[in-house]
This record gives structure tokens, sequence and C-alpha cells, in this order.
């Protein structure tokens, strides 16, 4: 079945949907591609606000990586954490020492929601990762996370298919999975010899069978 290269829609930038105010004290700072802004045991301790671009967050050791979370626009973060931060594409975010956020946060109660909705996130990715690392395989880790991906963002077309906007390289979801580009390269391509999916260029992921990515993260 051939379907039109139509891209997605273009969502409205989260962070501009950031109560009034919130940036009052915040510095703007811009990094390039593969800055690595924090790390642990960095003396600075600063939360930042994302405005464009996006931060990968994640735990290394002498051999591996292991991602936890991508941030994105008008994600908060702090750098007073045991992770690394570095930003996989050109990035605009706004810092302000984490002491002072802490005084805003206490008398702006605005702040919070956003703050929880970030943090939330970030636990639950961590939970999910830790459950699938400890009881599933790298083909129901993938299927998981592309359903994930087709609940959360994606927008169903006729006949059933969805239309699933990926921001993450190959790469990148490989490194949230615990696997490698080659691993999550070659379940892809058998997925869509089997009919399952289709990619269209690198960003654009259509599911022909949602129900069955589904069977296949259920499996152990």
């Amino acid at each position: 079945m051939e379907i039109d290269a139509c891209p997605p829609a273009t969502a409205a930038n989260p962070f501009h949907q950031i109560p009034a105010g919130l940036l009052d004290g915040f510095v703007r700072h811009d990094l390039a591609r593969g800055c690595l802004f924090a790390a642990p045991g960095d003396v600075r301790n600063q939360v930042l606000i994302i405005e464009s671009g996006r931060l990968r967050v994640y735990l290394a050791g002498e051999s591996r990586e292991l991602s936890l979370s991508f941030l994105e626009p008008g994600d908060i973060y702090t750098t007073h954490t045991p992770t690394y931060v570095e930003a996989v594409s050109a990035t605009t975010l706004w810092l302000m020492d984490t002491r002072a956020f802490a005084r805003k946060l206490a008398s702006d109660p605005s702040v919070t929601p956003v703050m929880m909705r970030v943090l939330g996130r970030l636990l639950a990715n961590a939970v999910n990762l830790i459950e699938d690392l400890a009881f599933r395989e790298v083909p129901a880790r993938l299927a998981r996370f592309l359903t994930g991906m087709a609940e959360r963002r994606g927008r169903p077309l006729d006949g059933g298919i969805w239309l699933v906007p990926l921001d993450l390289g190959t790469e990148d979801i490989a490194s949230l999975l615990g696997s490698t580009r080659q691993t999550v390269s070659s379940l892809l391509n058998q997925w869509e010899r089997d009919g399952i999916l289709q990619r269209q260029g690198r960003r654009v992921l259509y599911i022909h069978s949602l129900d069955s990515l589904r069977r296949l993260g259920a499996e152990a």
C-alpha cells in the first residue's frame, strides 16, 4: 500500500505555554550539538528550562551508556543529579541557580505542576527501563516503546494506520532501550517486511498494525 509522504502536523512548542513570569531571574544560554552540559560531581548547581532543541539525560559506566530520558522544549531539569546531560541538537535553555529557584518555587505555586510533570515522566521512564531490562527481551522493549509513541503522539489515519513522528534516531532509541543501533535497525527492518510498520524517511513512521506491536510488547 502506497502512503503519501506527508509530514506530521507541527505541534505547538510547550515552552511558549510556560506561565508568565516563570522565566524572571533566568539567564538564556545556547549549547552546540554534542556539548556535555553537566556531569556527576559538577560544582555547578542549576535549574534549566529548555526553549528549543533536545538534551539527553544518561548514566555512564566504563564501557556503556544508558539513556534515562530526552528533555524537550518546556521541560525543567536540574544539574544536581548523578547523571550526564548532553545536547543532542543545538539547544537553547534558560538557567537559574538552584537555591534561587527554590525561593521562586516557594513564592510561585504555578511552577510546581511543570516540575511535577517532568519529574514524573523521568521517574516513569526509569521504572519502565528497569522493568524492561529485568524482564523483557529487546523485541518486546522496542514494541512497547513504539506503542507508547503511537499512543502519546500518533495520529490515526484511514484503515487503522497510525502516523507517528520520530524525533529520535535509531541510535537514540537503542540507547533508551539498553540495546544497540544494529539490533533496533534489524528489528525495524523485519517488522517492515512483516507489514507491521513502514518507515517514511528518517523521521516518520507508519504503524499498520498497532495490535501486533502490543502483542509483541506483551512477550517476555
